[in-house]
């Protein structure tokens, strides 16, 4: 089978957030399949920012159903959502 590759927002609690270290923390809780390919730091309101990461994972995991799941395992994060996914 093929890879997706899927456009995911990651908004922190706090405005004063190291976005490397976060990233980070994100590509560590992925499997040896996925990897977080870039991200980009976008901004939201009254100071807060998200990341919006662009992460390659297999194709059977369909949406991006499963990466949110890991990704929600890394503290610090009000909210995720998938942006798009497409067919890499």
């Amino acid at each position: 089978m093929g890879e997706f590759v899927a456009l995911i927002d990651v908004i922190p609690e706090d405005i004063d957030v190291n976005f490397e270290e976060l990233v980070s923390k994100l590509r560590n809780v992925l499997t040896d399949n996925a990897v977080v390919e870039s991200y980009d730091i976008k901004p939201v309101a009254f100071g807060l920012k998200k990341a919006r990461v662009r992460v390659r994972y297999p194709e059977e995991w369909g949406g991006t159903d499963k990466v949110e799941e890991l990704f929600r395992q890394v503290e610090g994060i009000q909210g995720i959502e998938g942006i798009a996914f497409s067919k890499a």
